[in-house]
């Protein structure tokens, strides 16, 4: 790949505005490690920049203020929010020494100055940083910066040749990014889909392939699903959530062929969504021994389980560890769910037998993906320990010989988790 690093003389005290760039932080290595990192990998689930475009910023960043930012926030996106630092020997410091550099160069900006949708690019990076880090409040807060300056319109006066190409992924990116935010932390959506809604691309580049299987996935978690789910809405039926599983099935295909990057965040984001769905019929009181759809069954989370399972067995790690914190989230969710189901399960039923495996493998499967996925093990495994030896304590003993965990006490890792807690603290602050 052609280096997107040119060399320039230094940024006058004119450009800086004010701001004092750290010296050696954004240096040409890094960056051009990262934007080969990201291209090849995420460039089909993150359609926020193009390479060209990209280049076009690098190559004005010593002169132009916003464009260092926007490279700053990109490396820091890159570093916190995927697998880069296991393939790059990254600090993880150096994320975070990045993301300060970042938001202290933006506040130096005006976002209606400059090209709008440089700012709706930085606003997502950020947001992007944020969900890395675990900083929840500040994830929605840049979040919903960027979908507001969508929303104003600004985009229509635009003509600038390095984003009228994604201008349309860019309103799905955001769509995706909002919604699945919205459902994990319970916050209102502004995007919707209408007649105006630009098009999805049409092309056989696997790619785009996957990204509009993502946009499907998602299409009708709109604002009527997630004022239900808010529990701002009470008005739903059993046929609306059939209605919903099946679409969720339906938006990738079973036998579709992607690279593993891509599958990886659909499958698991697939898998996800049924539980979100299930847990939704739980709480409308639509379960039932006689249930008129396989979703509205109590053991229905063993089903999922089972297919998030075999889904992520066939993928290999560094294509799950480039999603980063949010994959393992959905992941952790899943088995949480799971959790609660085999706590009425018999010990039959949770036992894998000569031909089949069953709940328990499942479970244990999920454990040693968020222990091995980076960020999991020190964010996520103290939570599902914890409640694994809450809720079925037979299984601690075998998922910690399984982890390699038998010396240690899964009591003391969480923290300050306590029982009651356990899923509040999945969704309001991990």
């Amino acid at each position: 790949m052609k280096s997107p690093i040119q060399e320039t003389s230094p940024p006058s005290e004119a450009v800086r505005n004010g701001f004092e760039r750290t010296e050696g932080l954004v240096d040409p290595s890094l960056v051009q490690g990262c934007a080969e990192y990201f291209f090849a990998r995420m460039a089909g689930t993150v359609p926020i920049l193009s390479l060209g475009g990209f280049q076009r910023q690098v190559e004005s960043m010593n002169q132009c203020l916003h464009a260092y930012c926007l490279v700053t926030a990109f490396c820091a996106f890159v570093v916190t929010q995927t697998g880069y630092p296991s393939h790059h020997q990254a600090e993880p410091s150096v994320g975070l020494a990045l993301l300060e550099e970042a938001t202290v160069a933006r506040r130096q900006l005006d976002p209606f100055s400059e090209s709008v949708r440089r700012s709706i690019t930085i606003a997502f990076l950020l947001y992007g940083c944020h969900i890395g880090q675990g900083h929840q409040r500040r994830a929605y807060y840049y979040l919903r910066e960027a979908t507001t300056l969508y929303t104003a319109g600004m985009l229509d006066e635009e003509h600038d040749q390095d984003w009228s190409a994604s201008h349309d992924q860019l309103f799905w990116l955001l769509l995706i990014s909002e919604r699945a935010h919205a459902i994990r932390r319970r916050r209102p959506i502004t995007l919707q889909i209408g007649p105006s809604s630009p098009p999805l691309a049409d092309s056989l580049d696997p790619f785009t392939i996957g990204f509009n299987c993502l946009v499907k996935l998602y299409r009708l978690f709109d604002k009527s699903f997630l004022d239900l789910w808010n529990g701002t809405q009470t008005t739903w039926s059993r046929e609306a959530l059939i209605h919903l599983e099946e679409h969720v099935q339906r938006a990738v295909p079973v036998d579709i062929q992607l690279p593993d990057i891509l599958l990886a965040d659909l499958l698991v984001s697939q898998q996800w969504l049924r539980t979100i769905i299930w847990q939704l019929a739980t709480r409308a009181g639509f379960l039932s021994t006689t249930p008129i759809h396989p979703c509205l069954e109590f053991r229905y989370p063993l089903q999922i389980a089972r297919d998030l399972a075999m889904a992520t067995w066939k993928l290999s790690m560094g294509s799950m560890e480039t999603h980063g914190v949010g994959l393992i989230e959905k992941i952790f969710e899943v088995a949480c769910t799971l959790t609660d189901v085999m706590v009425c399960v018999s010990t039959t039923g949770l036992q894998s037998s000569a031909f089949e495996l069953g709940p328990q493998d499942y479970l244990k499967h999920f454990c040693f993906l968020i222990a091995t996925l980076p960020g999991g093990r020190s964010r996520f495994l103290p939570l599902l320990l914890t409640k694994i030896e809450q809720t079925t304590p037979a299984m601690l003993e075998p998922v910690q010989m399984h982890l390699n965990l038998s010396e240690e006490n899964p009591s003391d890792l969480p923290g300050e988790a306590k029982s009651h807690e356990i899923h509040l603290q999945c969704r309001e602050e991990v």
